[in-house]
């Protein structure tokens, strides 16, 4: 009797284990509105569940073995994460498929990245608190000992009704000490995450990649650690950075320039811990009043000869 008893109660949580199995990805289980986006690993569209009318973002991968690569890496650090700044997964097919079938990822939607909305004044009042969110979810996933990889604009999702920030698109994620180059100097995957939050916050303030900036100047790592410490000694600038300095002087707070520095600088104390360092700085105590009247934009001429 008890054995039988026992036999009934293991396949009743064995019906309950395989009910709650995340069910997979079914074509016919949405109708797609619209396609939204595009990139060299494949598109991303916006589905609608026929079910539940709940709107989702539908992500397909190319087939082949660099968009499945892709899209394993991208489902594998899903996995991981759990973040309200970070984009929500909620069913896939890579199971079902192999490196030659197209992947689909069913997605959290949000209606914006920040490349899309940068210039509506709601965002540019708002920069403080869009920026922390970015911090945050940066935070979260260097606790979680990884580095996203690819945070660019087109990366950070927003919705400029609540204001809401979600980081996407994982498909560079990697273990945060793994090397790589970046600005000319090798370095690990949690500072090239700090480093892609400088550029963010230049592409805010002064409207243009801080990467893309650096790059056109042409100098490396080496010459950012010496300009910050130059900036905390009070030393004479190169006169490229004296100029970057001055762009960002002109449009941010005193508090604003020494986040931009702590964060150049982060390399020397251990960009692992930076990020979630950097979410208690003065800075982000502020209203975007506390930076200076914005000017009209000049042309900008980039030759120092």
């Amino acid at each position: 009797m008890a054995g039988k008893y026992l036999k009934h109660l293991v396949q009743f949580f064995l019906f309950v284990i395989d009910t709650y199995k995340p069910v997979g990805y079914k074509e016919t289980d949405y109708k797609k509105l619209c396609q939204i986006g595009f990139g060299s690993y494949g598109t991303v569209s916006k589905i609608e569940e026929k079910e539940t009318r709940k709107v989702y973002a539908l992500k397909t991968f190319l087939p082949g073995p660099e968009g499945y690569e892709h899209a394993t890496k991208e489902i594998d650090a899903l996995k991981r994460l759990n973040h309200k700044n970070i984009v929500k997964m909620r069913t896939t097919n890579l199971e079902a498929r192999s490196e030659y079938d197209p992947v689909h990822i069913v997605l959290e939607y949000m209606p914006y990245d920040l490349d899309a909305v940068l210039n509506h004044p709601e965002i540019k009042e708002n920069k403080r608190k869009i920026l922390h969110q970015i911090l945050k979810g940066v935070a979260y996933i260097h606790s979680k000992k990884l580095a996203h990889g690819d945070l660019t604009s087109k990366n950070i999702l927003i919705d400029p009704k609540t204001m809401a920030v979600k980081i996407c698109d994982f498909g560079n994620c990697h273990e945060g000490e793994k090397e790589k180059i970046f600005f000319g100097r090798v370095t690990d995957g949690y500072y090239s995450d700090i480093l892609s939050v400088i550029d963010l916050m230049g592409y805010f303030y002064i409207g243009d990649s801080f990467s893309d900036w650096v790059f056109s100047k042409m100098f490396s790592i080496g010459e950012m650690e010496m300009f910050v410490d130059a900036q905390w000694n009070g030393v004479t600038l190169d006169n490229r950075f004296k100029i970057l300095y001055k762009e960002m002087e002109g449009v941010v707070s005193w508090n604003g320039l020494n986040l931009f520095l702590k964060l150049l600088a982060s390399r020397k104390t251990g960009a692992y811990t930076t990020a979630a360092q950097a979410l208690k700085h003065p800075f982000f105590a502020e209203g975007y009043e506390q930076d200076p009247p914005r000017k009209e934009p000049k042309q900008r001429r980039w030759c120092f000869y």
